[in-house]
């Protein structure tokens, strides 16, 4: 039987702080590099200042472990929309992190959080609907592998692994889950506020969606092919760990691996998620009205990125740390801060990985505007 996400308690006082001293010391040890820079959107990488922080973990990302069969994502045998089960038959943990959106199924999910899915285990796994309708539509069928291990399962419940969610959102829903666990609800989003951020994000990019589906977004050829050439334009350089996304001079998150394979794997996903908030630029409007007159690189460079990167990493290590039990392996973190909050995970003394993202309240000052694609 697959194992619940029931477990969500905050970790004991050693056990936390053991926890918290591991993200800050990570965080210490890594360096900016050069920046790369597309249109709008600008990668600060992160590389680390000595050896011994990057490591090989084996831990398989989705991607590879639905592309291999050896794990598959369904509905439940009884389906909801806020629950998911995981199936793997994989030799190594497989990662899958906050915001990772699957599609296919009944309605196409994100996770809630960062998880580790063990080695041959079944996994009950929170998840949160970015597509209103189809649930009982003729489009139900998915587009998924059949679960990993039963060849005549029905693939009408199965998923597959697709880019993550754009930015903004997975900012909101982070947000969400963390204000939960912080009142006891477990990792549990708020359903009819992600529903909201998809239909007026939708209505916002003039993309139209039969089902209300975030996928559309991804999928307009226009709208696609920019964010493809964005991605083309910002590859990984070696050895990065993660980057500090910039819109307009302004931070808008950032991501961190401690595997070196693991940073490989999900840096293209990843910036497609922050170049996607830049081809909208629901980030920093009033900082690109300033800059009207300048070019779009311009515009990404800023005229301080280099302080805006080192401020951002500053305040993460400032932030409070707390943490919780995973629904999978490790230990669940939450950073929290007056500048930015955060969301992870912690195995086995190592920082698996972390996105940050500007406070609510500065985040609150970008305001959508209406862009034609």
């Amino acid at each position: 039987m697959p194992q619940g996400t029931t477990s969500f308690a905050r970790l004991e006082e050693d056990g936390g702080a053991a926890v918290a001293q591991t993200v800050r010391e990570t965080l210490g040890r890594l360096r900016a590099g050069e920046p790369l820079r597309a249109g709008k959107l600008t990668l600060i990488p992160l590389l680390p200042v000595e050896e011994g922080i990057a490591h090989a973990t084996g831990y398989l990302p989705l991607e590879s472990a639905v592309a291999q069969q050896v794990l598959a994502v369904t509905e439940k045998p009884a389906a909801t929309v806020p629950e998911l089960v995981v199936s793997s038959t994989a030799e190594a943990p497989v990662l899958m992190i906050c915001g990772e959106q699957v599609i296919g199924g009944l309605q196409n999910r994100v996770f809630n959080t960062t998880m580790l899915v063990a080695a041959h285990t079944a996994l009950d796994v929170p998840v949160t609907c970015v597509e209103m309708g189809r649930w009982h539509g003729a489009g139900a069928r998915g587009f998924g592998s059949r679960r990993a291990g039963q060849p005549g399962a029905a693939p009408e419940r199965a998923f597959t692994s697709a880019e993550p969610a754009y930015a903004r959102m997975r900012a909101k829903h982070m947000s969400y889950v963390t204000k939960s666990l912080a009142s006891g609800g477990g990792y549990t989003s708020d359903q009819s506020e992600v529903w909201e951020e998809v239909s007026e994000r939708l209505s916002s990019t003039g993309v139209s969606s039969g089902t209300s589906a975030m996928r559309a977004m991804y999928e307009m050829p226009a709208r696609s092919t920019s964010m493809d050439e964005t991605v083309a334009r910002l590859p990984r350089p070696k050895g990065a760990l993660g980057f500090v996304a910039i819109v307009a001079g302004k931070p808008v998150g950032g991501e961190i691996f401690t595997d070196d394979a693991l940073a490989e794997a999900y840096w293209p996903r990843l910036t497609r998620s922050y170049a996607m908030d830049a081809l909208d630029s629901l980030w920093s409007t009033a900082a690109s009205e300033a800059q009207s007159s300048a070019s779009d690189e311009e515009r990404a460079q800023g005229p301080d990125v280099a302080e805006s990167e080192a401020d951002f990493l500053a305040g993460a290590r400032e932030a409070e740390v707390q943490a919780y039990v995973s629904p999978g392996l490790g230990s669940d973190v939450r950073l929290a801060g007056a500048r930015l909050a955060g969301a992870g995970l912690v195995h086995e003394g190592a920082l698996v990985h972390l996105s940050l993202f500007p406070a609510e309240e500065e985040e609150a000052a970008a305001q959508p505007a209406t862009q034609q694609p």
